[in-house]
């Protein structure tokens, strides 16, 4: 049996983010987001003049959710009835400040979340506050842009440093913001609208830079306004292997790693971007501006600790650097197919099974690979954010959720975190995404991610709450400090 090492004070806990959980999308003076209008499938330059429905999208609808918002009580109470020892949760920014920019903060929204973190700190369950998880305020995206404009990066500080003065001594761990990295490949929660190729990829990643300033200012906001508290930014990892053992592919690989993930440890942990990541940018024409002012900043708000996301790895090949345009715009948005052209090909593993639930590579390890890969670059203490097994759970008629499958991925998953803590990296916590059922930004309630059922479906539902059986097993994982697994 492999000896199970997890610290007392790790932190076992579960995640949601406020659009996917909430609901009550403009309720109590809540401004809307850009994940509130792509839940609307509408267009951000469209919105002043378009009119706004009271439901949102079919499959991802925001505007309900799991009703979070409405139901909050009784999601702690099962929270403290699991025994979670962390609960990571977001603050949408448009609750506290509707437009973004507001001169006052909606009072209304800022009680929702001192009522959460307040009964939170009462049960005994760490509050671990994620800032900005994917919902950038329409307004400020209808006022100058968005991310491509740097007025975002005083906004995002003053919004963040609010939340520090406000919450001191209430709040120990902060996350700056979600998947950055995922982030800035969809354009919906971007406000991205431009169809030229070039002109795309440059908006892109001048918002890459500024949310990179802006995760720097606030961490270094924190650091002065609560030195108690510890902070970080948040990636989403996925190790990819090379499909063969040619050189070629063994390159490919490293730059999948270096590109997507990599050098974004570089630019939050050095301060500086690595000379691979600025030349694959000029080489593109896709360089940003970066001032002095920038590098300053970026040295200057240095994270305390170091928080990433896993669900699966990938495979990457090489590409050759004459394939055509059209193959990589077919290719664009889907992380696992991505092409770059003479750099790599991105794919799924050919040499691991779909899972038949939901036709992922599952590949557990690869999460020991993640850890060691990071700890590597950052040499900082780590926390694993999300980790999570997404189906279609079955209720039955006497209301039980037999979800064995996601018990069997969670078990595989935490023996590797132990594999990791037993290399001496130092793991904070680890985080089962979710909590209860949320929407899935892609599948709404199609697919299913929580320890919690929520009653309710595209056509609506009683949003009542019910125990899988993962729940109850979490329950006894936690109360044996991961001990028992089975």
């Amino acid at each position: 049996m492999t000896e199970i090492r997890f610290d007392d004070n790790f932190l076992w806990g579960c995640a949601t983010s406020a659009f996917q959980v909430e609901g009550a999308y403009k309720e109590d003076g809540k401004g809307l987001s850009l994940a509130d209008l792509r839940s609307m499938s509408i267009n951000p330059a469209e919105e002043p003049t378009k009119a706004l429905a009271n439901t949102g999208d079919k499959i991802a609808d925001s505007t309900v959710a799991s009703d979070h918002y409405h139901r909050w009580e009784e999601d702690l109470a099962l929270m403290k009835e699991c025994g979670l020892k962390s609960y990571r949760f977001s603050i949408a920014w448009t609750r506290i400040f509707p437009e973004g920019d507001d001169a006052e903060v909606n009072r209304a929204g800022i009680e929702f979340y001192d009522k959460i973190i307040d009964r939170l700190n009462e049960y005994g369950i760490e509050p671990i506050v994620t800032i900005y998880h994917f919902d950038f305020p329409a307004g400020l995206q209808r006022k100058y842009g968005g991310w491509a404009d740097r007025q975002a990066i005083a906004d995002f500080d003053r919004y963040a440093s609010y939340l520090f003065e406000h919450f001191k001594g209430r709040v120990r761990y902060w996350l700056v913001n979600n998947e950055q990295n995922a982030m800035i490949r969809r354009d919906g929660y971007l406000g991205i609208t431009e169809t030229d190729p070039l002109k795309r990829e440059q908006i892109r990643h001048r918002c890459n830079h500024h949310m990179f300033v802006a995760c720097a200012k606030a961490i270094a906001s924190c650091h002065r306004i609560d030195p108690e508290a510890k902070i970080a930014p948040v990636m989403a990892y996925a190790p990819h292997y090379p499909v063969s053992s040619r050189p070629e592919d063994v390159l490919a690989a490293k730059n999948a790693n270096d590109l997507y993930f990599h050098y974004m440890i570089d630019v939050h942990c050095r301060g500086e971007y690595p000379g691979y990541y600025l030349r694959w940018l000029e080489d593109n024409d896709w360089l940003p501006e970066i001032t002095q002012e920038d590098l300053e900043i970026l040295r200057a708000g240095r994270p305390d600790f170091f928080g990433f996301n896993y669900y699966r790895s990938n495979a990457a090949q090489y590409c050759p650097a004459d394939v055509s345009r059209e193959l990589v715009e077919r290719y664009r948005v889907d992380a696992r197919s991505r092409i770059l052209p003479g750099v790599c090909r991105c794919l799924p593993n050919p040499v691991i099974p779909e899972d038949s639930l939901n036709k992922w590579k599952l590949d557990p390890i690869g999460l020991h690979i993640a850890f060691r890969n990071v700890y590597e670059l950052c040499h900082l203490p780590l926390m694993l954010c999300e980790n999570g097994f997404g189906a279609p759970d079955v209720l039955e008629e006497d209301k039980a959720i037999h979800d064995t499958y996601r018990i069997e991925y969670l078990k595989e998953h935490i023996l590797q975190i132990n594999e990791a803590v037993r290399d001496g990296i130092p793991v904070l916590g680890y985080h089962v995404w979710t909590f209860q059922d949320v929407l899935s930004t892609s599948e709404g309630f199609r697919k299913r991610y929580g320890l919690v059922y929520v009653d309710r479906d595209e056509e609506g539902g009683s949003l009542d709450r019910y125990r899988k059986d993962s729940f109850y097993w979490y329950q006894r994982v936690i109360a044996t400090n991961g001990k028992c697994l089975e």
